[in-house]
Order: C-alpha cells, then structure tokens, then sequence
C-alpha cells in the first residue's frame, strides 16, 4: 500500500464516522443560501480555512474536518477564476458527494466521495 492509499483509507474511515453530519452541515449550507458548492477541508493540522465542524479529539478522528465553500476558495485563489465554470460541472451535486479539498503534508487535492 502506497503513503497516498494510507492516506485515503484514513480519510475514508473518518468520513465513515462522520457523514451524515457533513451531509447535514452541507443541506444547511445550502438551504441558508450560503453557497450551493460547499466544501469539506480535511486536514491533519489546523487550517486556517472556513470553520471546524468536529473536535476530533471529543469523536476520535484522525482529521480536523471544516466546512468552507466554492466563493471562499475563489477568494483565496485556491480555484482559479477561469476553473470555476470546470469546478462546479465535476462537483455537480452537493447532496450525492461531498466535496474535499484534502491537505496533506506534501499535497493538496479536491477529492468526491458519495454520501
């Protein structure tokens, strides 16, 4: 197994744990006409990026997990102007997958994974 495969499968197994309440806090995102693209940060360290959801110490998880959104990263220039029109078709829809933007030590990376 690859560093990157360890990786995922953590990820994996937290989101397990957790995804009905993302699914949760991504409805609300939506419904309150924050944005319709929000976006899971996942992160083995603090990131100043959107608002933590989960103390992971509290649910024993692996990642710090925050709830962010398409205009926040636009802003920061995490996705480029002209890669939004891209973005939003590969996202398609927030209440099948969620949308992470997974942080590691070397990498970042959008990622999909069904509910």
């Amino acid at each position: 197994m690859t560093d990157k495969d360890t990786i995922l499968e953590s990820l994996y197994n937290d989101f397990e744990k957790v995804k009905e309440s993302l699914r949760f806090v991504a409805k609300k995102v939506i419904e309150e006409d924050i944005s319709e693209f929000p976006i899971f940060v996942a992160s083995h360290e603090w990131v100043e990026i959107g608002k933590p959801i989960f103390n992971r110490e509290e649910i024993e998880l692996n990642w710090f997990f925050f709830v962010s959104f398409v205009e926040e990263f636009e802003k920061r220039k995490l996705i480029l102007r002209e890669k939004l029109k891209d973005f939003k078709a590969t996202y398609n829809d927030a209440e099948i997958k969620a949308c992470i933007f997974l942080i590691t030590e070397t990498e970042a990376q959008f990622i999909f994974v069904p509910y």
